[in-house]
């Protein structure tokens, strides 16, 4: 069983591995984000459609009615490529309580070309390829490296789209280990809502 699920994986997982963690890592960048800006509040809210936070009590709409107390083991939260669309919570006896949820963006994870230019206002404005970059970066971070796998464009045509934007204060960089990870500014969010790129 063991080498079937080692087969399983190096076919079915190991391929994907390297964009599944960049999307990951990106994920729990802007959710300590949120955690930061927003407090505990603003980063359970925002899991997942079926989550909702408040007055210290975390609800998860489910077919069955269940009162979990962690007592005092607080809860981890894991992001899951595979739970999307979906939240799961896994509660075992003597062990904290998880939540599985989809990270941000995950359903374009899957995808490996953009969509073709509608000529929106925000191309308009930024141009077709600084619109597309700041259009996915709003989701979850991602690196150089994966928006040009998601954009079909080289990594220079990429890196170069990023230098102007950065420029421009619409995107801000964030180190990770040896990757860096870009997400929109408050200003590149805010261009974003004005033009109504956000959909």
């Amino acid at each position: 069983m063991v080498d079937t699920l080692r087969r399983y994986h190096d076919l079915a997982i190991a391929p994907y591995w390297p964009r599944t963690q960049e999307h990951l890592e990106g994920d729990t960048l802007k959710r300590g984000q949120a955690l930061a800006l927003g407090g505990v509040e603003a980063l359970l809210s925002s899991l997942h459609p079926q989550v909702s936070y408040g007055g210290g009590v975390l609800e998860l709409e489910k077919a069955y009615e269940a009162t979990i107390d962690p007592a005092g083991r607080g809860i981890t939260l894991v992001p899951c490529v595979f739970a999307w669309p979906r939240v799961e919570l896994l509660v075992q006896p003597g062990y904290r309580p998880t939540l599985a949820y989809g990270p941000r963006g995950v359903p374009t994870l899957w995808s490996s070309s953009s969509p073709p230019p509608n000529g929106t206002a925000i191309e308009a404005a930024l141009g077709a390829g600084r619109a597309s970059i700041l259009k996915r970066l709003l989701p979850a971070p991602h690196t150089t490296t994966e928006l040009a796998h998601q954009l079909r464009l080289s990594p220079a045509t990429v890196s170069a789209h990023l230098l102007r934007l950065k420029v421009a204060e619409l995107v801000e960089p964030h180190r990770s280990g040896k990757r860096v990870y870009y997400r929109p500014s408050c200003a590149g969010e805010s261009l974003l809502e004005i033009f109504g790129g956000t959909g």
